[in-house]
């Protein structure tokens, strides 16, 4: 999304008062997936998901400019991670206490010196203001001298639509910037727009016509995780027509379905018994994916590789375990990419 002299990355909208929100504030009010007790009735509607579409997950705000300094101010109700590069290149990073606060970077001249030889995914004058964190953030202003949004040319070559549970969003790790995402999207040289949704993902509506409404050169989906301890026929009910419509309506691009992920019982007797579960959310995912030439299957087992790649719970990557699922991510799409 530009507006003005900037592009706004992984924000789909500004909010009141300069609200930066990932996902449309409509589709975070849609978002809802029924609980059912063991007998198989219905008794709520959780949406405790929606705290986490709030949440700024490698929120980027691009724009071209040769100032020697530039100064993002914003408010915060909690702490925000601000992080900021020149093109490929890491300049410096601080936090956004809450409150309001101006935090300032200086250009490394010794960047200038840099040629195209030199890049990844980015043009070297392309500054970027990375942002991650909990609660409610407001873009006060940015002062970078003349600026304007980066041009095509300027930006990775692949726009990758992602959309998946806490561990896609990467919910957990004290690096934010290099959850599996991250690194896979440096190694191949694209980008992702996490679209993860911890304790969600499950396929509402709403978020079917929110990613109808952009356009991608690919998309990956990693859909079995909390829906598993669902009814069978709720997970049918709601992945089952997902992955029908956008393997319909993205028919000229590559999508990308990731099996469930291991962890719990697969890892450890004593964690929580999914080993049906899972095989439940599997089995759906299988079957509509299979019947699209433009899907891929994944393994959510091979992805995370190693048991000890996980935190001690046995679901969520560690910081490392999300480097390492990266480099195998990474692996796995570029064939296809």
């Amino acid at each position: 999304m530009i507006i003005g002299n900037a592009e706004f990355f992984n924000i789909a909208e500004i909010g009141e008062g300069g609200r930066l929100l990932r996902f449309p504030q409509a589709v975070t009010d849609g978002l809802g997936m029924p609980v059912y007790d063991e007998s198989g009735r219905e008794t709520e509607i959780f949406r405790g998901h929606r705290n986490y579409a709030y949440r700024l997950t490698n929120c980027e705000i691009r724009f071209v400019s040769d100032a020697d300094k530039i100064a993002v101010r914003l408010r915060t109700e909690q702490p925000v991670e601000v992080s900021v590069y020149q093109g490929d290149y890491f300049n410096g990073s601080g936090i956004a206490a809450p409150g309001e606060s101006e935090l300032a970077f200086s250009r490394y001249a010794q960047a200038d010196g840099l040629n195209e030889s030199q890049r990844n995914r980015f043009a070297h004058n392309v500054w970027r203001v990375v942002l991650n964190g909990d609660g409610a953030t407001y873009l006060l202003g940015i002062e970078g001298g003349k600026m304007r949004p980066p041009v095509r040319e300027e930006l990775p070559r692949m726009r990758i639509l992602a959309y998946g549970s806490s561990i896609t969003q990467g919910v957990g790790t004290p690096y934010p910037r290099l959850n599996y995402l991250s690194v896979a999207e440096q190694i191949l040289g694209v980008e992702f727009l996490n679209k993860g949704i911890g304790s969600g993902c499950f396929c509402e509506p709403a978020m079917l016509d929110y990613f109808f409404s952009e356009t991608y050169d690919a998309l990956y989906f990693e859909l079995g995780t909390n829906i598993a301890n669902r009814p069978p026929a709720a997970i049918e009910g709601r992945l089952g027509p997902f992955i029908d419509a956008v393997c319909a309506h993205f028919r000229d691009k590559k999508l990308f379905f990731m099996t469930p992920i291991k962890g719990f019982s697969a890892v450890s007797p004593a964690a929580a018994d999914y080993a049906e579960r899972f095989a439940n959310s599997r089995s759906v995912i299988r079957s509509h994916a299979e019947k699209f030439e433009n899907a891929v299957l994944l393994d959510g087992h091979a992805l995370v590789g190693r048991d000890w790649y996980l935190k001690a719970d046995v679901l969520h990557p560690s910081d490392f375990g999300h480097v390492m699922m990266g480099v195998t991510f990474a692996e796995m799409l570029k064939k296809h990419l």
